[in-house]
């Protein structure tokens, strides 16, 4: 489980092809390392288990199956690219964000990217699948590459975010995040039991 508040962002430094998926090495600087082997870890918002580490965790690799490749925007990781990284939570944490899995529903591509109240702020149209319009509501949270974010505005097949310069700053967005670029999307975990409970109803 996860909250949506990166903790870091990382840069690919190694892909390994295997035969039925990828190895992906990240270079980071963690601010309290702790980082072990076996631990889960947010990679751009997809769960991942560490299965080797170096420096308490500021050089580690993590394996992607073809299937994750498929179904996230690991599949156009090269050398240098920036993805956003967060520990799984503890305990003891404060939920800042949302209650995030790592499950990505779908991925979804950068419409526009425009400065906002003369650049202080930025404002992002994300184009995705029609299917998952109904989860996706005004002031409703999204996870976008891993990132807990506020829906400004949705229509079908669209929606509309705002970004502080906090967040461009200690993310991904304000690098990656360019018109055509693919991010991964995670819907409101509540949003889909309150659809399972509706179903049960219906029965």
């Amino acid at each position: 489980m996860f909250t949506g508040l990166i903790e870091a962002t990382g840069e690919i430094v190694r892909i390994e092809n295997t035969e039925d998926g990828k190895l992906f090495s990240i270079q980071t600087k963690w601010t309290e390392p702790d980082l072990k082997k076996g631990d889960s870890i947010s990679v751009n918002g997809a769960c991942h288990t560490v299965t080797s580490f170096e420096n308490k965790g500021d050089l580690f690799t993590f394996y992607s199956s073809f299937k994750t490749l498929e179904l996230t925007n690991f599949g156009k990781f090269v050398l240098g690219s920036r993805v956003n990284l967060e520990r799984s939570v503890q305990p003891h944490t404060r939920m800042g964000g949302h209650m995030v899995t790592g499950h990505i529903d779908t991925t979804g591509e950068i419409l526009s990217a425009e400065n906002k109240d003369e650049g202080k702020v930025k404002r992002f149209l994300v184009r995705h699948d029609p299917e998952f319009s109904k989860y996706l509501a005004p002031r409703g949270s999204v996870t976008v590459d891993g990132i807990s974010l506020t829906i400004v505005d949705s229509s079908p097949g669209e929606f509309e975010l705002v970004i502080i310069p906090e967040t461009l700053e200690k993310t991904n967005a304000g690098i990656a995040w360019k018109p055509g670029a693919r991010v991964n999307l995670e819907i409101d975990i509540v949003a889909r039991y309150l659809e399972q409970l509706l179903k049960s109803g219906t029965r």
